[in-house]
């Protein structure tokens, strides 16, 4: 399973509104741990699952102007490891990808010419954008058989970002 669940408000402590608040957490955390809790017990009675969970890399070096989306995705990376834990034993992996900026629809709407881009990667050590292919990548590898050894990880695609 894929929990592909994500909302990006920007805000600070100060400035972000309790119900984009709440609304963040009950779309990029609660969300997430219901779709988990349906899916646990059926992984458990074949004895095997793979659950993939969409982080960020702002989950693990933070990010300014962001803390809702921060605390949640740093919540859904540290449950991620918790259910890891909880599940192995049970056959079922749980890990997340945590993609880097990723040259989305809200990306190609803003960013027009190549210059634009340019400027606003550049902060990213590889100086561009994930593609969304390169991040179903890692989604289908974290998925599939070949990481049948792998539970609990966060698979960073981020370009480099959090290497800085």
């Amino acid at each position: 399973m894929f929990n592909n669940a994500g909302v990006v408000p920007r805000g600070t402590a100060e400035t972000t509104n309790p119900v984009v608040w709440q609304s963040t957490f009950d779309i990029n955390v609660t969300a997430v741990w219901h779709m988990c809790r349906l899916v646990i017990p059926h992984m458990r009675a074949q004895g095997a699952g793979a659950i993939v969970n969409n982080g960020s890399d702002w989950a693990v070096v933070g990010g300014t102007n962001a803390l809702p989306y921060v605390m949640s995705k740093g919540a859904v990376a540290l449950m991620t490891k918790a259910m890891a834990l909880d599940h192995a034993r049970d056959g079922i992996r749980v890990n997340a990808v945590c993609p880097g900026d990723t040259f989305v629809e809200r990306f190609q709407t803003k960013l027009v010419t190549a210059s634009e881009v340019a400027q606003a990667s550049a902060h990213i050590p590889m100086r561009r954008f994930a593609t969304p292919v390169e991040i179903a990548y890692a989604v289908l590898y974290l998925a599939s058989a070949e990481s049948s050894y792998v539970t609990g990880h966060l698979l960073l695609v981020d370009g480099g970002h959090t290497a800085q």
